[in-house]
This record gives structure tokens, C-alpha cells and sequence, in this order.
């Protein structure tokens, strides 16, 4: 694929990429995508032979901007760095006034149970998510900040989770304090942990 190739199936992976984030995937038809994209429909299909294929080359763009590149500071704190995560999400949901939200959060429960392919998809964006909070805890147990009864793999999951929960209720009240209090348990509990 040429440059102008590549040029043309970024805009439409960005487009959809917006369009499932403020419409939803089911909602999102394919002429939409042409439109906001600016391209035909011969060019979005020569791309992309499937909403679920789009849908799927959205997400590998997800995954690769939110884990690929982002450094872990291993000489950090690891509470600190748990909770600039939820202050990233916070300052998110504050600035576009608690809507929108998380893309793989609202993907997953929208499509999990029609799409098995994005289902795998996300899975593994949540998987992928869960291994750097580990990965943050572990090395915060190596360097002797947090006791070694924390047992990391589960504690991962339960603060992905809440950030998700956090973030949902936040939409739901459409008031950034819900997301703010479950930053200042998870907080709670890893201060438990301290060495």
C-alpha cells in the first residue's frame, strides 16, 4: 500500500474511530463512516470488507495508542501511578462534561454478545490494560513499596474494573465525582498495601 493508501485508511480507522465513540458501532452505518471519512464507498470497501473488520482495525489502533507507546515510570510510586490513571480518565470525562466516555468501554458492552470477534478484540485490549497495572505493582513489590500479600494479577483487575465503573457512573450522573470516588478507594486499598 502507497502512501496515499495509507493516508486513506487511517482517515477511515480515525472516522469510525470517532463515530463509535460518539454514536456507538450499531449505530454507525457504513455511509456515515464514507461521509465524516470523506472517501466513497468503494474506497472504504477496499479497505475494509466488514463493519467488524473496520471495527477490529479501530481497536488495533486503540490498543497500540494506549499500550503501545505509553512509558511506565518503573522508578515511580506505584499508588501514584495507578492513581494518574484515574486522573487522566477524570480529566477527560471533565472536559467533554461526563460524555463519551472510554471507547473500549463502551464497545465492550455494546458488541460483546453480537461480534465474538471484537468480543476477542477486547479481551484482549483488557488484558493487555490489566498486564501494565500488574506490571506497576509488581515492580512496586520488587523495589520493596508495596507487601508482598498484594497479590497483583488480581488487584489489576479490580482497579481496570473500577476505573471502568468509575467512568461509567460518571455518564450516567453526568458528574465527574463518581469516577473521583473510586479513585480515592482504589487509592484506599493500595495505601493498605504500603510496605
Amino acid at each position: 500500500m502507497g502512501e496515499k493508501g495509507e493516508k486513506t485508511r487511517c482517515r477511515i480507522i480515525r472516522s469510525a474511530r470517532t463515530l463509535f465513540g460518539s454514536t456507538g458501532f450499531t449505530k454507525t452505518s457504513m455511509d456515515d463512516i464514507v461521509r465524516v471519512a470523506g472517501v466513497t464507498k468503494g474506497n472504504l470497501y477496499y479497505y475494509f470488507s466488514s463493519k467488524e473488520e473496520l471495527g477490529s482495525a479501530v481497536l488495533d489502533e486503540t490498543i497500540a495508542e494506549q499500550f503501545g507507546t505509553e512509558q511506565i515510570d518503573g522508578e515511580r510510586d506505584p499508588v501514584r501511578e495507578i492513581l494518574a490513571m484515574f486522573r487522566r480518565a477524570e480529566k477527560k470525562m471533565a472536559g467533554g462534561q461526563c460524555k463519551g466516555g472510554c471507547l473500549l468501554g463502551n464497545l465492550a458492552l455494546e458488541v460483546s454478545d453480537m461480534h465474538d470477534q471484537l468480543r476477542r478484540k477486547l479481551d484482549h485490549a483488557f488484558s493487555t490494560w490489566e498486564a501494565r497495572v500488574e506490571g506497576v505493582l509488581e515492580s512496586g513489590q520488587r523495589r520493596g513499596l508495596l507487601r508482598a500479600t498484594l497479590q497483583p494479577k488480581a488487584a489489576a483487575r479490580f482497579i481496570v474494573a473500577t476505573l471502568e465503573g468509575g467512568i461509567l457512573l460518571s455518564k450516567v450522573k453526568r458528574d465527574v465525582r463518581a469516577l473521583k470516588n473510586c479513585a480515592e478507594m482504589v487509592e484506599l486499598v493500595l495505601e493498605g498495601f504500603r510496605a
